[in-house]
């Protein structure tokens, strides 16, 4: 198991604390593991109503071992200022066999999915609510006999339902505008189910705390640490992942 030091131990410490369904279970292999997101987010607004969701994350563990990368969009559709929903949307995942708990296979995964995001505002504080539904399909490989790796399709099937709470506060001006330092906080807790999930809880959070800067209406940057509690499909092993998330936002309005 990686060592942690103390700042890390208190931060589980802390989750467990204040969300006990996702505490370590006695009975579970727990492993820490440091890690290390990259991510880019767009909003591509064609339209007062229409645009593009894009994002895309490299994800690592340890010193940059390959962990998960992905590319995602979907089609956005602008209910009202605040209200706005992604009917469908397509997402690849590249999986990697990673860390202490590695997976029999690197089975790599294609998602449709929907999401709801409202947003709204009290005095200096920026609240955005996600709720995001997710079709899974995954890679499914088994071994013959004499050894060989044979690829099945993408045949395992799950369903998870996923609710973010963010939030933005700028320091030194009234709104997220240009020339903004803010900082930045989420939550976002998981659950899944499906044909191939024996466990029955929810199985994933996310938390992370940032500082950024808004350099104009389009590009905005922000880091900071970033802790994942993540519980596989039969609730025996669960990964404490603890370190650092950056993100790179650039946003276009084809509108004005």
């Amino acid at each position: 198991m990686v060592k942690t030091t103390s700042p890390f131990r208190v931060v589980v410490l802390l989750v467990c604390l204040e969300t006990p369904a996702f505490c370590q279970s006695p009975a579970r292999a727990i492993v820490t593991q440091p890690t290390e997101w990259f991510a880019v987010n767009s909003n591509i607004k064609l339209n007062k109503r229409f645009g593009f969701a894009f994002d895309t994350q490299l994800r690592f563990v340890g010193a940059l071992q390959n962990f998960q990368h992905y590319v995602r969009n979907g089609l956005e559709v602008y209910i009202t200022p605040k209200l706005s929903i992604v009917p469908v949307g397509y997402m690849y995942v590249w999986n990697f066999r990673y860390g202490e708990q590695p997976e029999p296979f690197a089975n790599n995964e294609q998602r449709i999915w929907q999401q709801i995001l409202y947003r709204n505002r009290y005095g200096k504080f920026f609240f955005a609510h996600r709720f995001r539904l997710e079709e899974r399909f995954s890679q499914k490989h088994h071994t013959e006999p004499d050894g060989s790796v044979i690829y099945d399709g993408y045949e395992t099937y799950a369903n998870r339902v996923r609710y973010r709470l963010q939030i933005q506060v700028p320091l030194n001006k009234p709104t997220m505008e240009t020339g903004a330092w803010f900082v930045a906080a989420f939550d976002e807790v998981f659950y899944s189910w499906g044909p191939n999930i024996t466990f029955r809880k929810p199985d994933q959070n996310r938390l992370y705390a940032a500082i950024g800067y808004q350099f104009n209406e389009k590009f905005s940057l922000q880091g900071g640490p970033f802790y994942q509690m993540r519980i596989k499909k039969d609730g025996a092993q669960q990964e404490n992942n603890i370190g650092a998330l950056i993100q790179v936002g650039y946003n276009f309005d084809f509108t004005k």
